[in-house]
């Protein structure tokens, strides 16, 4: 049975509400403007299957925000509210949850889903329901063609596969490459190995992978005797897990192995274990970092988890910041006045890129990457690669 959750704190009044897996009724009236009514933002997200440590860490960022977002007052009194839907990182379960979101007046913008292909299902749905659709993590670069109410703060691979290119032409000129068999997987290698023409590498062996496989040997010891000098990674955690564990197995554990950012994640070193020394991450946000904003919120999620923040706690924190900051500035607070705020907003306050803006393509202007190397079990700043 899912329960429902919900957060409590007292600052004057309620600071925090996350409701996970219910919903308003549909067809109810939205709030009149001057309500003291909640804001209801939804979500449609992994809670339980494969991807679900990902969810877990929306819901630890949603936690910090709303508790920051709320005890200061809301949004002109009016606290925000999650309601969280479980889409099991299937598509037809999102297009269900986007349907009943879409319905529902209360509901005034959406996060989610995780993965690309499950969240681009549903964009339709949410483009022709005029509901702003806020993919958190959605890096294929078709992700925001759905239409206008479709947006993103997440690098698209077109930019995030070249950089990972570049880095690995920087070790090696012999790459093997694994990839998820799903459009998001097949996307980030078309990327990767088009910038590998450009650059002259040779692509001595690539493969996609199964996410449900638990045996790539045959598959990293052909890599391995391709003669490959650095590995990468475009799989989440738990199959890059196996693959490194595996890759130690067979004897492929003297090479680098880049892995992209969806792997900067602790479930990544408790799978892999000794296997996950050395491996690099690529990331957007680091909870190391000195400016001023990653400090405040290191300290506010420490206050709150007793633990560092990853890139979902941040990316989760900083959508529900953005959604806040848009109804804050909306002239008019309903959908459409957000989707408008979002879009025109100038300097949006950011805990990963600093001040952020929204360009044509509603990709955030300008994204900044580093790189994480795994040392001693624990994610480390590591320099770029020249």
């Amino acid at each position: 049975m899912i329960r429902r959750r919900t957060f409590l704190g007292m600052t004057g009044a309620l600071a925090t509400a996350f409701v996970v897996s219910s919903c308003a009724t549909a067809g109810s009236s939205a709030p009149a403007e001057g309500s003291s009514e909640p804001i209801v933002i939804g979500v449609s997200g992994p809670l339980t299957g494969n991807q679900a440590e990902y969810a877990k860490n929306w819901q630890d960022g949603f936690e910090v925000a709303l508790e920051e977002i709320n005890g200061a007052g809301g949004v002109d009194g009016r606290p925000i509210e999650i309601d969280f839907q479980d889409s099991q990182g299937e598509a037809s379960q999102a297009t269900t949850i986007a349907q009943r979101f879409v319905s529902d007046p209360n509901v005034l913008a959406v996060m989610g889903d995780f993965s690309s292909a499950t969240s681009m299902v549903a964009s339709p749905l949410y483009q022709r329901g005029g509901l702003l659709q806020l993919g958190i993590t959605n890096s294929h670069p078709d992700f925001t063609k759905a239409g206008d109410f479709i947006f993103s703060p997440s690098v698209t691979q077109e930019v995030e596969g070249r950089y990972i290119e570049n880095s690995a032409h920087a070790v090696g000129d012999k790459i093997a490459a694994f990839y998820l068999n799903t459009d998001w997987g097949n996307t980030a290698f078309d990327v990767f190995q088009d910038q590998a023409d450009e650059n002259g590498d040779e692509i001595v062996y690539s493969t996609p992978v199964e996410e449900i496989s638990t045996d790539f040997k045959p598959q990293l010891i052909q890599a391995r005797d391709a003669g490959a000098d650095v590995a990468v990674f475009f799989t989440y955690y738990a199959t890059t897990a196996l693959l490194v564990q595996q890759a130690q197995q067979v004897g492929f554990a003297d090479v680098p192995f880049l892995a992209v950012g969806s792997n900067y994640s602790d479930q990544f070193l408790d799978l892999a274990q000794d296997a996950g020394e050395g491996v690099y991450v690529d990331t957007y946000f680091y909870p190391g970092s000195e400016e001023p904003q990653v400090e405040a919120f290191v300290t506010a999620f420490e206050d709150t988890h007793g633990t560092a923040p990853n890139m979902f706690n941040a990316f989760a924190y900083e959508g529900l910041k953005q959604l806040a900051w848009a109804a804050e500035n909306a002239e008019t607070l309903d959908r459409a006045g957000i989707r408008d705020a979002l879009r025109d907003g100038e300097d949006i306050p950011s805990v990963i890129y600093g001040e952020a803006s929204y360009n044509d393509e509603r990709r955030i202007d300008g994204p900044r990457f580093l790189w994480l190397h795994v040392q001693d079990g624990a994610f480390v700043e590591a320099p770029a690669f020249d």
